[in-house]
């Protein structure tokens, strides 16, 4: 509701003051709808909307959490900022919150908890007291829109239901990497944000290169071979993209070379946080996965094929005997791979598939075991560092392990 202002003369020498006046208050006002400006022509967005707003069934009277599930780099936080620059206007009470995990790691559970009930109810974070019996009996009555971005823990997620708080025709939108998190929502809906189609990447990697909607003469092919690596990563396109642009050809050239063998930092940073909340046995299986079994990569395809009986075993048999065998607890450590999209398994043969940043990520992490001494990392899939390691007998007791391990 805005302010109306008492108006002498219509003409008065006063007026360009009330309009200033009136201009301030509805622009304050319109800011603390929308706290942060989205871009109208992000890619790919209107299919994401089209596919979603059904399940958020707005204008109901139910409460309704939608939970943003994918990999690291997807959009997810983007989606959602979508949702709700373009919903928030129609409820009385709204939150973004941002970077829950970041928040919870740096000021505790407690201040991200106090700062989306003093959000909700427009009272500075430092009020003595935010959440009383009064405040939530006020949001009950009153329709809200809360983003929870990024909750990475059942921890974070417990902290921060307050479901049973909410009026009807409220919805809480949570982006997370890991589908466990839904455990802690009663009759949530689920939706993955998967990668862009080949149109979309194409689109959205030409405006980081070139800042436009088509390729510059004589990049179109480097272009296809950089669209191609990204496979339809959306921070991937971004990063790589900006990082090319203004570059000559040859340069262009010599840095899609490089990813071959150094992969972009920025980009498995942001994937490196999901690994990092892994457990021991996760870690190595996810290693294994990236280093032996990823069966979008040819040489692991073909390993297989030769080890596997037809008809005895599926790919995710042998590997789960394979994981047993080794004490890594195969089916819990799975699922958790799979919740947090780290893997996925082709409903085809059941072969196990990773995106291939994934990959990126999980070999960069065994080359950095041991950067110039191939003998001392855990894990070795490149057929000229194997032989060289066995040839002039460098392999550390730990690297013999995994070989023998893996071609037993």
């Amino acid at each position: 509701m805005f302010t109306f202002f008492s108006v002498s003369p219509l003409y008065g020498s006063d007026d360009p003051v009330f309009i200033e006046a009136i201009v301030k208050d509805v622009w304050e006002k319109l800011n603390r709808r929308c706290p942060f400006e989205v871009n109208k022509e992000l890619v790919g967005i209107k299919d994401k909307h089209r596919e979603i707003e059904p399940l958020l069934e707005i204008g109901s009277n139910n409460v309704k959490i939608l939970v943003l599930w994918g990999m690291g780099g997807m959009g997810k936080t983007t989606l959602a900022k979508s949702l709700y620059a373009k919903h928030c206007s129609q409820f009385k009470r709204h939150c973004f919150l941002e970077d829950v995990r970041g928040v919870s790691i740096r000021s505790g559970l407690n201040v991200a908890r106090k700062h989306l009930f003093s959000t909700l109810l427009e009272i500075r974070p430092d009020a003595p007291y935010v959440e009383t019996p009064i405040s939530k009996r006020k949001l009950e009555c009153e329709k809200s829109l809360i983003v929870l971005d990024d909750v990475s823990t059942l921890e974070e997620a417990e902290n921060l239901d307050i479901v049973n708080c909410l009026g009807p025709g409220s919805i809480v939108i949570v982006t997370t990497r890991d589908k466990q998190i839904c455990s802690q929502f009663n009759e949530c809906a689920i939706y993955k944000v998967d990668g862009l189609g080949w149109y979309d990447s194409c689109e959205l990697f030409y405006w980081n290169a070139f800042q436009r909607k088509h390729a510059k003469v004589g990049y179109e092919k480097l272009s296809e071979i950089a669209i191609s690596y990204c496979s339809g990563n959306p921070l991937a396109l971004k990063v790589l993209g900006a990082n090319l642009r203004t570059k000559s050809t040859e340069e262009w050239k010599s840095e899609l070379d490089k990813l071959k063998k150094i992969p972009n930092t920025k980009t498995l940073d942001v994937l490196k946080l999901s690994f990092n909340d892994l457990g021991s046995n996760e870690q190595d299986i996810f290693l294994d996965s990236a280093c032996f079994f990823n069966s979008n990569c040819s040489n692991t395809s073909d390993y297989l094929r030769r080890k596997l009986e037809p008809n005895v075993y599926s790919c995710r048999d042998y590997l789960t005997s394979l994981w047993n065998a080794s004490n890594f607890y195969a089916e819990s450590g799975i699922g958790v791979l799979l919740d947090k999209s780290f893997i996925t398994f082709s409903e085809l043969d059941e072969s196990l598939e990773m995106h291939n940043l994934l990959e990126e990520l999980g070999r960069d992490i065994v080359k950095n075991e041991a950067p110039k001494h191939y003998g001392k990392r855990s894990r070795l899939w490149d057929p000229e560092e194997v032989c060289d390691v066995l040839k002039n007998s460098k392999v550390s007791g730990r690297l013999d392990y995994f070989y023998m391990k893996m071609h037993a």
